[in-house]
């Protein structure tokens, strides 16, 4: 079976690395793949999988033409039997590549979403799918209010699952690591250390960290919070008003802004809990499912699908959105004792439960087009 993904936004990290994944490991299935997209660091990890790579330019107005002809050339020439759309400006162009196909070679259309459509006309994008992905129960929901949807159509949920391989129980820094860590961040005796990763904007509310570090210290507990943000890339404004909240707070000596950081695997698992303060329900959430499989305890609103991965991995973890006090009472229990984690990764949050899933959707969608 030949399949063909387009990604305008493939990049490593992120649900934006899905296409590589899902590409290469469908490659080692036994099918063939191709993938169009911008050059990034990742064409050599899809060139070693003997992935076909061709490059793309941004699906703009000035380009969109070009890049048409160029994925009806592509369709035609690997005799793509499905398509892999993983945004809906690439569905719409996959779909206007195929119209003029006969219907007996035309390649199924997979829509594959992991973030609420934003352009124009998306929902029309997703009816002329001939089948929808969401990367979790939240975002389905979504496309099917949003969009208008039948209630009858069938969206497929199929979770980005962790790399087994890279994030599992045993996993632990080395030694080296480790010692430099220990070094450069001394810890009080019996702290708490947790980790904020994400990028640092209004909607990762790290407001809320001041009076929850403020509730921790008149309840005694010794607090070291790290925040895991590109600075760089933040709004120099809305940093200068955090550091002026905690500086006022009186919590600033408790705050280390990391800053990016390629080792965020190695952060979380040397610290003891890690923190999610999104004030809006996401559909997706890498690092709170990467920090759960690494067997660290999140702390987190319970809504959209940080919601969903707590009450599959660790149901106490859950705190009522905007319960800043809650969020604090839980911190202060788990300083007391640690959670119990399952050392297990539950179906369906393994990439290799993803690549099955897929694989098993190309083919359905294949024997019905023959049939």
């Amino acid at each position: 079976m030949n399949v063909l993904h387009i990604s305008p936004r493939l990049r490593p990290g992120g649900v934006n690395q899905l296409a590589a994944d899902l590409a290469c490991g469908l490659q080692q299935a036994g099918f063939r793949n191709t993938v169009i997209s911008p050059p990034n660091e990742l064409v050599g990890k899809l060139t070693a999988a003997s992935v076909q790579h061709h490059s793309s330019h941004n699906i703009a107005v000035f380009t969109y033409l070009k890049e048409l002809r160029r994925v009806r050339h592509l369709i035609e020439s690997t005799r793509a039997d499905i398509i892999l759309a993983y945004t809906t400006p690439a569905a719409n162009l996959a779909w206007r590549a195929c119209n003029n196909l006969p219907e007996e070679e035309r390649p199924r259309l997979i829509g594959i979403h992991t973030t609420y459509p934003k352009h124009p006309g998306w929902a029309a994008s997703l009816e002329r799918c001939d089948a929808l992905v969401a990367v979790s129960r939240h975002l389905r929901n979504e496309l099917t209010e949003r969009a208008g949807l039948d209630s009858e159509r069938n969206i497929w949920v199929i979770p980005y699952g962790v790399n087994e391989e890279l994030c599992h129980p045993e996993y632990k820094p080395s030694d080296a690591w480790i010692e430099q860590w220990i070094r450069t961040h001394k810890e009080p005796e019996g702290s708490l250390s947790v980790c904020i990763p994400g990028a640092i904007t209004p909607l990762h509310g790290l407001e809320d960290l001041a009076p929850v570090l403020v509730q921790l210290r008149k309840a005694g507990v010794p607090v070291r919070a790290y925040i895991a943000g590109d600075t760089a890339r933040a709004d120099k404004k809305y940093l200068r008003k955090l550091r002026k909240l905690y500086e006022k707070s009186g919590i600033a000596d408790q705050i280390i802004w990391l800053g990016y950081r390629p080792d965020l695997r190695d952060v979380i698992c040397i610290c003891d809990v890690v923190l999610s303060l999104a004030k809006a329900p996401a559909c997706h959430d890498r690092t709170v499912l990467e920090a759960l499989s690494l067997r660290r305890p999140v702390a987190a609103y319970d809504h959209g699908v940080v919601g969903e991965l707590l009450d599959n991995f660790l149901p106490e973890g859950r705190v009522a959105p905007h319960d800043i006090a809650g969020i604090a009472d839980r911190l202060e229990q788990w300083h007391a004792y640690r959670p119990h984690i399952s050392e297990l990764l539950p179906y369906p949050y393994r990439l290799g439960d993803t690549i099955r899933s897929v694989a098993e959707l190309c083919t359905s969608l294949c024997q019905r087009s023959k049939g």
